[in-house]
């Protein structure tokens, strides 16, 4: 196969399309928006901000500690528990058993099972029940605790 000296086609010549060789002089470079400015102009200054402190809450009197808030939450917390043993109570009725709600500390909701309930097998299957529908009826996390 002869050799020839002619310049090597480009990948766009290959596909069919043509592409405009591109000069030196219609090269433009970021550098460009800078001419004619000078080199020593100075930046607009910028604005100082200085830090402040956080604004604080007015001290009042109704403002609520830890045991203070605590008990305002268990406050909020112990109808909506109480409802929801009121629809658990005549399934349990129907056995001849009965939930007692007995004190709520925290998230630990301590009850008392009564009647068939005390000596029954499955008295953990309906503390189970009891928990999943005192979270379903609260919306949080609770322990439900029974005690004798």
């Amino acid at each position: 196969m002869p050799r020839t000296n002619a310049p090597a086609a480009s990948p766009s010549a290959e596909r069919g399309t043509a592409m405009p060789e591109q000069s030196r002089a219609t090269r433009i470079t970021l550098f460009d928006g800078l001419r004619g400015r000078s080199p020593l102009a100075s930046p607009r200054p910028v604005p100082t901000i200085v830090p402040t402190a956080p604004e604080q809450p007015p001290e009042t009197e109704e403002a609520l500690d830890g045991p203070t808030l605590r008990a305002a939450l268990i406050a909020r917390r112990r109808p909506l528990i109480e409802a929801a043993l009121e629809t658990i109570r005549p399934n349990l009725n129907r056995d001849g058993g009965d939930c007692q709600l007995v004190k709520i500390e925290g998230d630990a909701v301590f009850v008392r099972l009564t009647g068939a309930c005390v000596g029954c097998q499955l008295a953990s299957v309906t503390v189970a029940g009891v928990r999943q529908r005192l979270v379903e009826a609260v919306g949080m996390p609770l322990r439900v605790i029974p005690v004798e």
